[in-house]
């Protein structure tokens, strides 16, 4: 997957450390598995589940669902439309199963299209370009993103020809990122501890450092 490439980097350092903290893991890399043979390995936003490294992860599918319930439930929007993440994200999966949990439990709301990104504000942009393209004449209440910089750019992208957010199109996002708040309109989005990810995951690394038995968690 893309993230073979870019981790083949730390095939050098793996015999120099002690251990390695991975900033962003993809889903079921077997890469990862075989470095975390040869040496302690910590993944944050990792695949949950059984595999050979430890994962320290935010609950990306609980934050999603209640977005998305307060998006209905609060704001009465019924028709949304969904920016996803790339497919081999864990935190994209998540986020998109949470919101086709919400909407099942919710019969008069729906879908009306999705577009795919890579989390980045230009994908944002090009999806909301494609909503553009096909939902001109009858707009989503909201664009549901899997990341912040994505739903800036469809922000941009909405206003840029003169669509009302959130008068029209609710927008929101994920994360919680410094740019989010200097959005126009602020940006809606979910804070991810990303501080407590951090602690939290090169305490995990110390630890299979000195107990290397431990069980991956």
């Amino acid at each position: 997957g893309p993230g073979e490439a870019d981790l083949s980097r730390l095939n050098p350092l793996s015999g120099k450390v002690d251990g390695i903290l991975v900033g962003e893991g993809f889903a079921d890399s077997p890469y990862i598995q075989r470095l975390a043979r040869r040496l302690p390995v910590v993944v944050i936003a990792g695949t949950l589940g059984a595999q050979a490294a430890d994962v320290v992860a935010a609950d990306s599918f609980s934050g999603a669902a209640a977005l998305v319930a307060h998006l209905i439930a609060d704001h009465g929007r019924r028709r949304l439309f969904h920016v996803g993440g790339p497919p081999d994200s864990p935190d994209a999966i998540q986020r998109r199963l949470a919101l086709d949990h919400v909407l099942r439990g919710h019969p008069g709301c729906g879908l009306i299209g999705s577009a795919p990104g890579i989390f980045s504000v230009a994908s944002g942009e090009q999806a909301a370009e494609r909503l553009l393209a096909r939902h001109r004449s009858a707009l989503p209440d909201a664009v549901v993103c899997a990341n912040d910089q994505m739903a800036i750019g469809v922000l941009r992208a909405l206003t840029a020809v003169g669509v009302a957010v959130p008068g029209e199109v609710a927008v929101t996002g994920f994360d919680d990122l410094y740019p989010a708040r200097l959005a126009d309109p602020p940006l809606t989005t979910v804070r991810q501890p990303m501080r407590t990810l951090g602690e939290r995951a090169c305490a995990r690394l110390l630890d299979r450092i000195a107990q290397p038995g431990l069980t991956p968690a």
